[in-house]
């Protein structure tokens, strides 16, 4: 015979006789018989928080089921499910008490005992994995004792856990009584469980049932000493281990024994077990709000949704964390069901959260929630988590700021191993990379005449963007370029302006380059680029060359050589193109043409002739006047940059002066067709 207060209660019922209606309110609705099985008696309801789903015992002749009920989406209990992976875990005979969920249903928690001299009851727990309830597991110490343990049930947050333990009341002395206790969750681990003070445990006490709002505790005592009779009482933790003192609810108490309450997430309506007849008990509820009255636990917040992958749209096993935004202390933490990615938590009134939800190898996703005020008691939140991140890196020249071509490397930083990862060009210098959440990686970058660069990306850590956006800097390589400006007739050094254009990037620099004894000077040139150099020094013609540094084997330096300004001087022309058979300027005589103009702005002191030539082809009457015209369409080009006319002169000379011997070969027909500058005269 089991000793125990639901024994008792038990016999008290096996003597009333009654009629329902006569007795209990009509506020009071008895569940349907799909649940309160007729002629079976059925015991110790626990009603999910979201109140879709309830758990009870039907106790046979000979055994104890755990059986489930769900409703369907109209709201209607279905046929109710055997836990069998309880219910048959053991080979022995046992009894099994008091079930009840945690906040979304994926725990499971029961006391056992079996059915052999000197057993007791020990509280267990079952996992839900993949929609299935894992095999039972025994809680350790300090949980479970050399006592009896029973009447196990944790708060919404997980973090406290209320059952029951044996307890002598010298008052009630013909009644097997408990004592509730409670356990807090501290680094991991359950604390020395301590009993709840007076005046909550004050008679033979049981069914601790915590509410959503984590305050409100319902249960059952048994506090007259002369009926003896079980009700339901209600108290509420005011501050740290300070609780009010338990009031009945009087619309649930009756002569008879009301036991096992719990209540749903909105605070509407109570489940409990009372006596519907001889030795049999059924399930019942309370469920009009305005009937609870004071007993209504305070607001709370339910959030639901699914847990996806952004991409496949697969459920994934979550983790979600609840986070003080001001202490940043984790206030709990939770897990949604693996089979079906759905999720759900509850959130007291007054105050601000965190939400953290988070699996390994994906993505974070925060957001923030004020419930001082707001008025909603559901909110559904569908969250995708995704396990790739997209990388945009903008690679680009560090001094001049144009993008760049790079030859991009993605290496594990903990292995060394290069990546076989994709790297898409988006536009010149901008590329896409995909990565794999959970990595640490190193991105190298390199291109021909740069240093080599690189930056760490950790994504072993918290990920809340699926994109990021890098720039990095490449620093091109220096070369030494010596440039020698000397008197082509004297052989001294030149102090004199050296222009250099970047023919690679467009970048022109100007340069004051002040010479030795010798006519040297050293410059810095971009590796790998091509340069013009041109020098104008005041007195001296003017000269340019190019350098081509793409050629690494070609010498890092040149000689400039300069012709004095004095009488008969000529100075050839480069690049000045006409169209054919025209006298006008083609745009790519400009060049020339602008140093001519910069010669004469800085030699205001010297007269020239500008000669036009052209080459063998044609008689010498058309050659002549053709090259007239050429020459003075240039003079009229020096004209237009404000180059005093007075210093001008043009002449054509047909084919009469060539200067590229044999005439007749194309190559040298093209050298002499031909402007040339002559200085006439130099004025003191």
């Amino acid at each position: 015979m089991k000793k125990t207060l639901l024994y008792k209660l038990l016999l008290v019922t096996t003597l009333v006789y009654f009629t329902p209606n006569k007795i209990f309110s009509q506020t009071s609705e008895l569940l349907p018989d799909i649940i309160n099985l007729p002629e079976t008696n059925i015991m110790y309801p626990y009603i999910s928080l979201d109140g879709n789903s309830i758990l009870f015992i039907i106790k046979l002749e000979d055994k104890d089921i755990l059986a489930e009920s769900k409703k369907d989406i109209q709201g209607n209990w279905q046929k109710p499910i055997y836990i069998d992976v309880v219910n048959d875990f053991d080979s022995t005979d046992f009894y099994i008490e008091s079930p009840s969920y945690n906040h979304n249903t994926s725990e499971l928690y029961f006391a056992l005992r079996h059915d052999h001299k000197d057993s007791i009851f020990n509280i267990y727990k079952s996992r839900k994995v993949d929609n299935k309830w894992t095999k039972p597991t025994k809680l350790p110490s300090p949980i479970n004792s050399t006592q009896n343990e029973s009447d196990p049930c944790i708060s919404p947050d997980g973090k406290t856990f209320y059952f029951v333990r044996d307890y002598k009341n010298e008052n009630l002395k013909k009644v097997d009584c408990k004592a509730m206790y409670v356990s807090h969750l501290i680094d991991g681990s359950w604390s020395n469980p301590a009993k709840l003070p007076e005046p909550v445990n004050s008679g033979c006490d049981r069914f601790p049932r915590i509410a959503a709002d984590g305050k409100s505790l319902f249960f059952t005592s048994i506090r007259s000493t002369s009926t003896e009779s079980a009700d339901i009482y209600y108290t509420k933790l005011i501050t740290k281990n300070a609780w009010i003192t338990p009031i009945i609810v009087s619309n649930l108490s009756t002569e008879l024994d009301e036991i096992t309450p719990s209540i749903n997430v909105s605070g509407t309506t109570i489940y409990y077990s009372k006596p519907t007849g001889k030795k049999k008990n059924d399930i019942w509820k309370i469920y009009k709000t305005q009937n609870l009255g004071e007993f209504k636990p305070e607001k709370t917040t339910i959030f639901t949704g699914v847990i996806t992958d952004l991409n496949t749209s697969m459920p994934l096993n979550a983790q979600i964390k609840i986070i003080d935004p001001y202490s940043s202390i984790i206030l709990f933490s939770t897990s949604n069901n693996s089979h079906t990615g759905e999720y759900s938590f509850i959130l007291q009134k007054g105050r601000k959260y965190i939400i953290d939800v988070y699996k390994k190898g994906y993505s974070h996703h925060f957001f923030e929630y004020d419930n001082t005020n707001s008025t909603k008691k559901e909110i559904e939140k569908d969250i995708k988590l995704y396990k790739k991140v997209n990388l945009i890196l903008n690679v680009f020249d560090n001094e001049i700021y144009e993008p760049l071509e790079g030859n991009i490397s993605v290496i594990d930083k903990n292995t060394g191993e290069k990546q076989d990862i994709i790297i898409t060009k988006i536009d010149k210098g901008r590329y896409s990379v995909t990565l794999d959440i959970g990595k640490y990686y190193n991105i190298e970058v390199e291109k021909k005449y740069f240093e080599k660069n690189n930056f760490e990306l950790d994504l072993t850590g918290v990920v809340q963007f699926s994109e990021f956006e890098k720039d990095i800097e490449l620093q091109i390589g220096k070369v030494d370029y010596e440039i020698l400006l000397t008197d082509n007739k004297t052989g001294e050094g030149i102090q004199g302006t050296v222009e250099i254009t970047n023919l690679t990037s467009g970048e022109k620099t100007v340069i004051t380059a002040t010479t030795d004894e010798n006519g040297r000077v050293v410059i810095q040139l971009r590796d790998g680029n091509r340069y013009e150099i041109n020098v104008s020094p005041n007195g001296y013609s003017f000269a340019n060359t190019v350098v081509d540094l793409v050629n690494e084997k070609r010498k890092r330096k040149t000689a400039m050589p300069l012709t004095p300004l004095t009488e008969e001087t000529k100075i050839e022309l480069n690049d000045i193109i006409f169209e054919f058979n025209s006298a006008d300027l083609n745009e790519s005589s400009y060049i020339e043409l602008d140093r001519v103009v910069k010669l004469m702005t800085n030699n205001p002191q010297i007269k020239i002739e500008i000669s036009a030539h052209t080459d063998d082809v044609g008689s010498q009457n058309y050659n002549l006047k053709l090259s007239n015209k050429r020459a003075a369409s240039v003079v009229e080009y020096l004209i237009d940059k404000n180059v005093d006319n007075t210093k001008l002169i043009s002449k054509g000379y047909g084919k009469s002066s060539p200067k590229y011997f044999p005439v007749e070969t194309e190559e040298n027909r093209a050298k002499n067709r031909r402007v040339e500058l002559k200085i006439l005269e130099v004025q003191q």
